[in-house]
């Protein structure tokens, strides 16, 4: 008798000895194989060169699977050699209380990167392996379909994965073994489907203090932008709705517009110059909500490049992501900018691409 208890005391020890053992190499958390327990991210990518005017971007959802260590990345993807010319979103700004310094200019399309209207173009999947205890989820890609067209790759990522709040992750790239130079998501176990959307009565009525982070490439220089940096985009309740609900506007005066950019050299550039300043130096911002999924979609301009109609020029295109946590409410955005110049004579150098998050 007694040998047979001293047998089940050692066998129950024994598990939970090697329960304590599991729990210790996770560094003591309680997360499951996720990181830090969230399956669904979405995240922004930046793939950004110096020394040619070759930039890409990925913009789209990663999601974890636990039961098998398994990975998927669906996400749009933009490359700086195809020219992705932005493209109509099919949701026009009105917004008929339309009053000076109130509403940018009335009856505008808002415009969005090429691709994002419809489903993403791109499609990775591969294994991962999460070590809480110093805070990391390793990618392997193991194979790609882009357009359609599938392969077999070897990419490597690794991630520095942390607790912005409670119910809330970020992850941000800390190496690879390609071409990425950076990359910033955030996730939670929200749906991604539309129904976790916020809408954009909520998006305008919360008034989060955006914080921007991430990565920019223009004239060949990178510039990072770490967390705590002041976004451009600050939505709140001074912004207005439009008619239908689809879509917010604001006017920003004293936006500091470039006269370089909106006035010829020639004998009426001081006069140009004067004008901007007459009417109040105005940007005009557009954030549509009518698109799928969490996708929404930004667009700004400074009104000296256009006083009398809507720009069809390099205005700054924004396709976001909304950033949704475990208790459903909005925090922001991760997005990315892909703003290629339509002025005629492109000049790849100048061109404007981002990789970038807005989160409160």
């Amino acid at each position: 008798m007694k040998m047979g208890v001293l047998r089940r005391m050692a066998a129950f020890a024994a598990v939970v000895l090697s329960v304590l053992a599991s729990t210790l190499a996770l560094g003591g958390s309680a997360y499951a194989a996720t990181p830090l327990g969230k399956t669904n991210w979405v995240v922004s990518v930046a793939g950004f060169s110096t020394t040619a005017d070759n930039n890409y971007l990925r913009l789209g959802y990663i999601v974890f699977d636990p039961a098998s260590n398994a990975v998927q990345h669906n996400f749009w993807t933009w490359s700086q050699t195809a020219f992705p010319v932005p493209v109509n979103s099919g949701d026009v700004y009105y917004c008929g209380q339309q009053h000076d310094n109130a509403n940018p200019r009335n009856n505008c399309p808002i415009k969005t990167a090429p691709g994002f209207t419809g489903d993403p173009n791109g499609h990775f999947t591969g294994t991962y392996a999460y070590n809480a205890a110093s805070g990391q989820v390793s990618i392997t890609w193991t194979s790609s379909t882009i357009n359609g067209s599938t392969t077999t790759v070897n990419l490597g990522e690794t991630w520095a994965v942390s607790e912005l709040r409670p119910g809330l992750g970020r992850m941000e790239l800390t190496g690879d073994t390609y071409s990425i130079t950076g990359g910033i998501g955030y996730g939670s176990n929200a749906s991604l489907a539309q129904t976790s959307k916020a809408p954009m009565s909520t998006v305008r009525a919360t008034s989060h203090g955006y914080q921007l982070e991430g990565q920019a490439e223009n004239g060949r220089q990178i510039t990072n932008w770490t967390r705590g940096h002041s976004g451009a985009l600050t939505v709140g309740p001074t912004w207005n709705i439009c008619d239908d609900g689809s879509c917010l506007g604001y006017v920003q005066t004293g936006s500091g517009c470039d006269p370089s950019s909106c006035c010829p050299k020639d004998g009426n550039y001081d006069a140009c110059v004067k004008k901007i300043t007459d009417t109040g130096d105005r940007r005009f911002y557009y954030l549509t909500g009518d698109l799928g999924g969490r996708r929404n979609s930004y667009e700004f301009w400074c009104e000296c490049l256009s006083y009398d109609q809507c720009y069809i020029g390099n205005s700054h295109v924004r396709p976001l992501l909304q950033v949704i946590d475990d208790s459903g409410a909005f925090q922001g955005w991760v997005g990315a900018e892909v703003s290629p110049d339509r002025s005629g004579t492109r000049t790849p150098a100048g061109e404007y691409y981002s990789a970038f998050a807005l989160v409160s």
